[in-house]
């Protein structure tokens, strides 16, 4: 009976009504002439602003001629609007303007690598009654496609106190992921530290792992994952100590605001050979954006060694204020 009714006002429609409209999901009409269509756009010839690209996400429903191809097409074949076909005019006119194209949906990774990374740093110099200089620098840069993820970076502190140095520590790492699921991933890592204060001339982690990325979107980012690693230290007295691990780490950053982002990440090395010998790293705070691509933020790093060389003290507290320029 539905059919019917349509029909017969289709065919009351006069036949001078030569005017084309699309129907928006957000129900505007746009009004002019249908002049192509594939299918993943519609081109419609507008009076006021020409010629609009309008891509099929946007589109509810498509009506031309008269009567409607369209609605005509529904009553015949029973499908939705939403996916119409219509004749096309390949006469369109040679300036077109885009509309604005569905915003992708958070945490979705397309077949091509998406970057992204964040370059940090800070410090202080005084003149004066004292005479001190401090100096902090890190950078993280990730590359992802659906199934791999490459995420490589480093750290540097120096500091100097009454001409004496008093911090001296450098990092570089890096690891990579392949994602088996959507979720689980598998991976490998390498990283290399020295710490002059800890009388560490080399400290090598080589690791394997699995992990689980719980989430991975603009505003929230969490995975964990486990493995063994082979560690190999040198001290400066030339010493060398080696041994088999299983580390753990976490990796966490959201936004609490539309202002600010809080951030923690940790690793604990364990040695099998010797439990109480175990290494544990992090680094937690928060961050703000202060201009376009900018932000400031203030961090603690907690380090423990749980079987220092002799001498040095088992935690190192470091505490950072620091701008950072990011990308994605």
């Amino acid at each position: 009976m539905r059919k019917i009714i349509l029909m017969l006002f289709i065919c009351l429609i006069p036949q001078t009504a030569h005017a084309d409209w699309i129907m928006l999901n957000n129900g505007d009409r746009l009004s002019g002439k249908v002049i192509s269509e594939n299918a993943s756009e519609v081109t419609i010839e507008t009076e006021m602003m020409g010629n609009l690209i309008l891509p099929r996400s946007k589109i509810a429903s498509v009506h031309t001629g008269s009567p409607p191809r369209v609605l005509a097409r529904e009553l015949r074949t029973g499908q939705p609007m939403s996916s119409p076909v219509v004749a096309v005019n390949t006469n369109a006119a040679p300036e077109t303007k885009t509309a604005e194209a569905a915003p992708a949906k958070e945490g979705k990774v397309d077949g091509k690598y998406k970057w992204a990374g964040r370059i940090s740093a800070g410090g202080n110099v005084q003149d004066g009654n004292s005479n001190s200089t401090t100096l902090t620098a890190d950078a993280d840069v990730k590359a992802r496609d659906k199934k791999n993820r490459f995420n490589f970076g480093g750290e540097i502190n120096w500091a100097e106190d009454e001409g004496e140095k008093t911090d001296n520590d450098q990092q570089v790492y890096a690891n990579y992921d392949r994602f088996v699921t959507e979720k689980w991933f598998i991976g490998g890592r390498q990283s290399f530290e020295k710490d002059e204060f800890e009388e560490l001339d080399l400290r090598s982690q080589t690791g394997l792992f699995v992990g689980h990325q719980f989430f991975e979107q603009d505003d929230l980012n969490l995975q964990v994952k486990a493995g063994p690693d082979y560690i190999y230290e040198r001290f400066e007295n030339n010493d060398t100590e080696s041994d088999l691990a299983l580390s753990w780490a976490l990796d966490y950053d959201q936004k609490v605001t539309d202002t600010a982002q809080i951030f923690h990440k940790h690793e604990l090395s364990t040695p099998f050979a010797d439990t109480n010998a175990f290494l544990f790293e992090s680094e937690s705070g928060v961050r703000v954006p202060i201009g376009e691509r900018l932000d400031a933020s203030a961090q603690i790093d907690f380090d423990w060694d749980n079987d220092p060389a002799p001498g040095i003290r088992e935690n190192d507290t470091t505490y950072a204020v620091k701008i950072g320029y990011g990308w994605d």
